[in-house]
């Protein structure tokens, strides 16, 4: 009698089991890469906004006054937030300026922005003599 040649149905089900196992965790592995990818892109944008900021600051003919703003603007296609805060510096001729920079909430902000804020930038200005 001649045997046919072949996988089982045991064997079928064993590398079928073997293959979702593995599909799914390349899935996963492949949802936490986007998340951070976008997380990331999130940063940048937001690094981006404070930077300008700091360097419209910087550049003013007239020098900001000392203590908070804040605002609102469309940048990459999104809206984000920002608020800054001017103090006094040890150093008379010098201020420091820090930045906080959020996406826009789609709901009703909760919170402050500076805990919203994705990131956070510090600089100084110099003040005319």
């Amino acid at each position: 009698m001649r045997r046919m040649a072949g996988f089982t149905l045991l064997e079928v089900l064993v590398a079928l089991a073997i293959f979702a196992l593995v599909a799914a965790s390349v899935l996963s592995a492949s949802t936490r890469s986007l998340q951070t990818a976008a997380r990331l892109e999130d940063k940048t944008l937001a690094m981006w906004i404070a930077d300008n900021r700091l360097t419209e600051l910087q550049l003013a003919e007239v020098p900001a006054a000392d203590g908070r703003a804040e605002g609102e603007l469309t940048f990459g296609g999104r809206r984000w937030q920002w608020q800054s805060e001017i103090q006094q510096t040890s150093e008379p001729s010098m201020r420091r300026v820090t930045l906080w920079v959020a996406a826009y909430p789609e709901r009703r902000p909760r919170g402050d922005l500076r805990e919203r804020a994705l990131v956070s930038l510090t600089g100084f200005l110099g003040t005319p003599r």
